[in-house]
């Protein structure tokens, strides 16, 4: 079983992937937050096999948290899922050690994403792929 915790300021979207995500018989979220700080409170409490993230949140975005996190555990297995393709955050997520970024309008990839990162790939849409190129 594949315990994640999903972290999204929209409650809605929190509400919503943890119903996809537990469709499937191989995954449990074992912890939902709102907040960069709340990600961080849940990682050290249950420690996740996958810490499902947004990146744009206030007041600590989930690239101040993740790279918290990753300062703590270098093992941590951290995937943002996030509406942006921002140059600068595929970049800095990258650098901080993150196995993934995907885009949520790709939904349908989330599953198999997270099942990739947790047997040990590192996964990132293919509009993130297309982009990494340019920026290195």
């Amino acid at each position: 079983m594949i315990r994640i915790v999903v972290v999204d300021d929209d409650k809605l979207v929190c509400t919503s992937l943890k119903t996809i995500l537990e469709a499937d018989d191989d995954i449990s979220v074992v912890g939902v937050g709102y907040s960069g700080s709340q990600a961080i409170e849940l990682y050290d409490e249950l420690k996740p096999d996958i810490l499902l993230m947004d990146i744009r949140m206030s007041p600590m975005t989930g690239l101040e948290a993740g790279e918290i996190i990753l300062s703590k555990d270098r093992n941590a297995r951290i995937v943002y899922l996030t509406t942006f393709l921002d140059d600068e955050y595929i970049v800095k997520a990258l650098k901080i050690g993150a196995k993934g970024y995907l885009i949520k309008q790709d939904f349908e990839s989330i599953v198999p994403s997270l099942k990739a990162v947790y047997i040990g790939h590192s996964v990132f849409g293919e509009d993130i792929v297309m982009k990494i190129p340019s920026l290195i």
